[in-house]
């Protein structure tokens, strides 16, 4: 309970309340550290072994630089850019496929816009089971089924995108006042010329936002899809780090923090234009 600090004798000026002492966050503080604690203790963390490891860290890291006495063998450079433009074409592909299948779904993944409380019940089911699944996990499955190749990558990268934008979406709808789509509705017009006219005026600045987001999140993921043979530039840089090319692997990490860098500097100015 606050309480005020006593006023001066004379004084008529008005007393100032004291703030409560934070018991709740302190308490909170505690029992998140406690958490963290547990699980460190859980996985095997100790200390001294990530202190004593950074030696060895730094100096791995070292052999990737261009001084490093290696060197960065310019004759691979064209080999990173076609796999650098294959990474984006595999994010741009998966981004606008994602966004253009979730779109007809926020129709029945929305409360207000869904033709009935089964249908939404079972949009959500599906959207929650979609975001459940790793990327890489996905992209590893699609591999299995479809072969190597950006193909497996970029349908893995165009459902995560789907789930995405579908449930930031459907959230967005869901917190509107509704009171144009009712009008609409009153006068006789269907739930999608409601939905056309009345909901994406209100949301059409958030849309182009997350999938400027989705974008910047499918360029990132799709450098390390690689990993697991779904092309990109993560395919060649899981090998070259497989042969110890360290100078080709501080390549590949450059020109990827390049782009990605790019990305996310263009993206942000249009996202801050659109507000």
């Amino acid at each position: 309970m606050a309480t005020s600090a006593p006023l001066l004798p004379g004084s008529t000026a008005r007393a100032i309340p004291r703030a409560p002492f934070p018991w709740r966050a302190i308490a909170w503080a505690i029992v998140v550290l406690v958490v963290a604690a547990w699980s460190a203790h859980g996985i095997g963390f100790d200390g001294a072994a990530f202190i004593n490891g950074w030696p060895q860290m730094t100096a791995y890291f070292a052999k990737l630089m261009p001084w490093s006495g290696r060197g960065w063998p310019l004759a691979y450079a064209s080999e990173i850019t076609a796999r650098m433009a294959e990474t984006l074409k595999i994010s741009l592909s998966a981004t606008v496929l994602g966004v253009g299948a979730a779109l007809p779904f926020v129709l029945v993944g929305t409360r207000p816009l869904a033709p009935g409380n089964v249908t939404y019940q079972v949009a959500r089911a599906l959207l929650n089971l979609i975001r459940t699944i790793p990327d890489l996990v996905l992209a590893a499955l699609l591999v299995a089924g479809l072969g190597l190749g950006p193909l497996p990558g970029m349908l893995a990268l165009a459902i995560l995108t789907f789930g995405i934008i579908a449930k930031l979406l459907a959230d967005a709808i869901e917190t509107l006042d509704l009171g144009a789509l009712e009008a609409i509705e009153a006068v006789g017009g269907t739930r999608l010329q409601g939905a056309l006219f009345a909901v994406w005026p209100a949301i059409q600045s958030q849309f182009w936002s997350f999938t400027l987001y989705c974008l910047e999140v499918n360029v990132r993921v799709a450098a390390v899809l690689g990993l697991v043979g779904a092309g990109g530039i993560g395919q060649i840089l899981i090998r070259d780090i497989n042969f110890f090319k360290y100078g080709r692997v501080g390549m590949i990490i450059a020109a990827t923090f390049l782009v990605v860098f790019i990305i996310d500097t263009i993206s942000g100015y249009v996202r801050e234009k659109l507000k």
